[in-house]
């Protein structure tokens, strides 16, 4: 039987529900520290070492950062963050911008118990087209406090953008029903350029996993494809969750997959996923959702363009 040993895999730990209640089928509080800590944990034992997380995560800096130093686990793992949003929107001059950016990354390195930091990424995707900005971020790293430096975007033409400026790694997202880049070049601009790529929201924010009745009304125009998906997933006998993580497993060309859970139960059944599907059994699912759901648009698909939900 084919294993799949997370010791050598490609997944990393998102932790924005670690530091805030996050997602729409998020029925949970925000973990308590000792939860969060038996989550990191149980992540690391089965082989994650790496963990994504941002300024804009709530306390996840800090949850990290104590977990960090409480388990003396700054040489075993790679820590990946994102600056504050729009910190650097009033500062067109490069040298204050350095400067700017100095600061942001010491508080950052300060909460998570580090001295230095895996990588460093903008969380404002805009950025990317700012020569002054991205220059930045390239003396932070010559520095030596961050290996790599990057950029997490929304879009197409962010993405093409990203992979043409030197930078080190890129984080996109990407789902079932969030094919978009693969209509594009940039994977294989990002393969040539050197590029790594980082696939995020598996379960664009947890709507993959919702039952099509508790779709909030802003989003029913999408309750048909989540029908039809439920309908394809049912005739392969799996799960939503399965379904998902196998997808972006089989068919995305990124080099590590960012997911995120709620509870430590949650993680275990994603790592049971990851370690247990037979890739070869998955050929009929992934063709037939590539073909159904390959054509959606930003609009649909983008959560930061989804007007306010209340569930």
């Amino acid at each position: 039987m084919f294993y799949m040993s997370l010791q050598k895999s490609n997944f990393v730990l998102g932790t924005v529900q670690l530091g805030m209640k996050y997602g729409l089928n998020n029925r949970h509080n925000q973990p308590t520290l000792d939860e969060s800590f038996s989550i990191l944990d149980a992540a690391f034992a089965a082989g994650i070492n790496t963990f994504d997380t941002a300024y804009a995560y709530g306390t996840a800096e800090d949850i990290l950062g104590a977990w960090i130093q409480d388990r003396s686990l700054a040489d075993k793992i790679r820590i990946i963050s994102k600056m504050k949003p729009h910190v650097l929107n009033d500062y067109p001059d490069g040298a204050k911008a350095i400067d700017v950016i100095k600061t942001e990354l010491k508080k950052t390195l300060n909460r998570l118990n580090l001295n230095s930091i895996d990588g460093y990424l903008f969380h404002s995707p805009h950025y990317i087209y700012l020569r002054h900005m991205v220059d930045g971020m390239k003396k932070i790293r010559d520095i030596g406090v961050v290996k790599n430096i990057g950029v997490s975007i929304y879009n197409e033409a962010e993405a093409l953008q990203a992979v043409e400026m030197g930078i080190d790694y890129v984080q996109v997202p990407y789902n079932i029903f969030d094919q978009r880049l693969d209509r594009t070049v940039f994977f294989e601009l990002a393969k040539k350029n050197k590029v790594t790529v980082f696939a995020r929201s598996p379960f664009l924010q947890g709507l993959l996993l919702m039952r099509p009745e508790r779709m909030p009304k802003n989003l029913f125009y999408m309750r048909p494809h989540m029908e039809q998906f439920i309908e394809i997933v049912k005739k392969y006998h799996l799960s939503p969750v399965e379904a998902s993580l196998i997808f972006v497993k089989a068919h995305c060309r990124a080099d590590y997959i960012v997911f995120g859970i709620d509870t430590l139960s949650q993680l275990k059944n994603n790592i049971d996923i990851i370690n247990n599907f037979l890739p070869n059994t998955v050929k009929g699912l992934v063709e037939e959702i590539e073909n159904c759901f390959k054509d959606f648009n930003q609009g649909a698909v983008n959560p930061s363009l989804w007007s306010k939900i209340k569930l």
